[in-house]
């Protein structure tokens, strides 16, 4: 290891180029968080040249280089193990500097100063001059960006990457801008660099010259580094992870990226190719399936692909995964229990686990895998998903027993859903079944398991369990945030009875909504018993039950019909809601509207029922657990 402390100037003042490799992060800098504080510490540094301090570089961070062996260029080449983002920004605020000065003080001597920190001189027997002109070539996603703000004036910048916007629909003169900043951090960057400059320079009555001087000496002298110099002896992934200075904090799943293809480096495989070929839809921002953004996992807010990873994780370690140490597990499972051959064998696995949890994440079928994987997204069940990768990924398991074990597991949460049993121990439980199939690949040994389990955490409802739990359960009420599963459950049923001669129904609903026959407010126009219940009488219920020592008293009745009102025979699922009016109407005008207006077999059940009350609801709602036993059978 190579130790040196350049300033800016003897980094960038020579014919050098600092290449960032394929796998390493985007540009991400932001003008909060590491924009700001950089301008500011420019400020300073002018400040001291101006009130003639004695100057101190300021320490800017480190950068770890690794000099590449080429034989394709006269250049000396360096891939940025680390601070790529540092040289890049130094990059930006060098360009957009150049541009004030053309615009200030035009004169050109400065102007050719400035490009030699971005540019190298063209050297003879140079075959590929277009690309190594540039001292710092970035990433194939930041690179068409990063070239034209470097390779180009102010105004060419503007006129190839801000003004089109204003033709898209939605943008004016208002917008543009912001949103092409919006779109990439680079640009935002230079924009801010350039309009801070701009601000200071016009705003001071100090000489423009003595002013652009001091700004250049800050840019060449002020800024030191530490530059280290990894040699072939060197482990640039443990002097990676251990360093990041001021910079955006790196994601587990950044340590990740960067462990695997710094092993392909030392192992001397192809980097552009395997990462094209496995990577690089993890990294692209405009690829279909955003992988980095952010979603929920109950307390947990992360990118889909650190859930990926945990995921995958817990299917090949078969332990319950933390959080925040997902990459120290990726490399116990590296080398204490992979048995890939190369890099590329590891990502050909990732990229192959990735696409089935693209498909669980987004299911778009009617298979058994789809139906499955749409229901645990409405009932908010995660925890399943490293037992699905397993078994839809494992190819020793037939897709004969592939089929049985979905619908076995799509049962088994379903009931539970509908019986209403916790899920917060299901980690352990989908753990322990994981664990099982791993040695017992066969669905009848699967099914036989499942009906083995008794305590309330894992048991598997039995039709007597589930006609028990779910009789008279106020579900709606129960399970309030998720009503899509209940209405996704309902058109189960009413794909049930339209059966195969019937019109197809989409499987997973659009606008759907839940209707309570019995409505919620029911004491308007639904007499109980005969009797006319008042409003205040029908609020007052819930806390005169407790006083009144009657059971069959008027509390007691309202409270009872009100138990009922949320459970599932008075729920069915109509295409388009009623009216609020309609739907508090009495029962006989109700029903004619819902008939109208709804093409929902479900719907004909009622039809020719003279009243709605008590004894109806758990008539209709035996019915249904009727069907729903046929469907999801044990």
């Amino acid at each position: 290891m190579n130790l040196g402390k350049p300033i800016l100037e003897e980094l960038f003042n020579k014919q050098i180029r600092f290449r960032i490799p394929v796998f390493q992060r985007h540009y991400v800098w932001n003008e909060h968080d590491q924009l700001i504080p950089l301008w500011e510490d420019f400020l300073n540094k002018y400040n001291e040249r101006f009130n003639k301090q004695k100057i101190h570089p300021h320490y800017t961070g480190s950068i770890v280089l690794f000099q590449e062996t080429t034989t394709t260029s006269t250049l000396s080449t360096y891939s940025v193990i680390d601070g790529q983002q540092r040289l890049t920004t130094f990059q930006i605020l060098i360009a957009s500097f150049r541009e004030i000065c053309r615009k200030y003080v035009g004169d050109e001597n400065l102007i050719k100063e400035l490009d030699k920190f971005l540019f190298n001189e063209k050297s003879f027997g140079d075959s590929d001059y277009d690309t190594q002109k540039f001292k710092l070539e970035p990433t194939k996603f930041n690179k068409e960006v990063f070239k034209i703000i470097i390779d180009n004036t102010y105004e060419q910048v503007e006129e190839l990457l801000i003004t089109p916007i204003l033709s898209e629909y939605g943008y004016g003169h208002r917008t543009y801008r912001q949103a092409a900043k919006n779109r990439s951090k680079m640009l935002a960057a230079y924009l801010f660099f350039y309009e801070k400059l701009e601000d200071f320079i016009t705003g001071t009555k100090r000489d423009m010259t003595e002013l652009i001087l001091q700004f250049l000496l800050v840019l060449k002298r002020d800024f030191q580094f530490v530059e280290i110099g990894l040699t072939q002896h060197d482990d640039p992934q443990m002097i990676f992870e251990t360093m990041n200075g001021r910079g955006a904090s790196l994601t587990e799943t950044d340590l990740i990226r960067n462990y695997i293809f710094m092993r392909a480096n030392s192992s001397h495989e192809d980097l552009d190719k395997i990462y094209d070929k496995y990577w690089n839809e993890f990294d692209d921002p405009e690829s279909n399936f955003k992988w980095h953004e952010k979603i929920s996992r109950g307390r947990y807010f992360e990118s889909s692909l650190q859930f990926f990873m945990i995921d995958y994780l817990t299917l090949k370690l078969q332990i319950e995964m933390r959080y925040d140490q997902v990459f120290y597990h990726y490399k116990l499972f590296i080398i204490n229990n992979s048995d890939f051959v190369t890099v590329e064998d590891e990502l050909k696995e990732l990229c192959r686990y990735g696409k089935i949890f693209k498909r669980l994440t987004r299911p778009d079928g009617e298979s058994k895998f789809d139906r499955l994987a749409g229901r645990l997204i409405d009932m908010g069940i995660s925890t399943i998903y490293p037992l699905i990768l397993f078994i839809e990924g494992d190819t020793e398991i037939s897709e004969e027993n592939k089929g049985k074990i979905y619908e076995y597991l799509d049962s088994y949460v379903t009931r539970r859903f509908l019986c209403g049993y916790t899920t917060k121990n299901y980690n352990n439980v989908f753990l322990e079944f994981l664990k099982f199939l791993t040695k017992n690949k066969d669905a009848d040994a699967f099914k036989e398991h499942l009906k083995a389990k008794t305590a309330e955490t894992n048991l598997w409802p039995s039709d007597n369990i589930f006609m028990d739990r779910l009789l008279e359960r106020p579900l709606y009420i129960e399970e309030r945030n998720r009503t899509k599963s209940i209405s996704n459950i309902l058109l189960e049923v009413e794909h049930s009875i339209r059966g195969s001669k019937q019109e197809a129904v989409k499987f997973f609903n659009h606008g759907l909504t839940i209707e309570h026959l019995l409505p919620q407010t029911w004491y308007e126009h639904w007499p109980l018993d005969g009797i006319d219940i008042s409003e205040e009488d029908f609020n007052i219920a819930v806390h005169a039950v407790m006083t009144e020592d009657d059971k069959n008293g008027k509390f007691h009745k309202i409270q009872n019909r009100n138990r009922l009102l949320h459970s599932i025979g008075n729920l069915t699922i109509l295409t388009s809601a009623l009216n609020p009016s309609v739907s508090n109407s009495p029962f006989e005008i109700k029903k004619q509207e819902i008939a109208q207006h709804s093409t929902v077999l479900l719907n004909t059940y009622f039809q020719n029922k003279p009243d709605w009350g008590e004894a109806q609801i758990v008539e209709r709602s035996k019915y249904l657990i009727d069907k729903l036993k046929q469907i999801w059978k044990v």
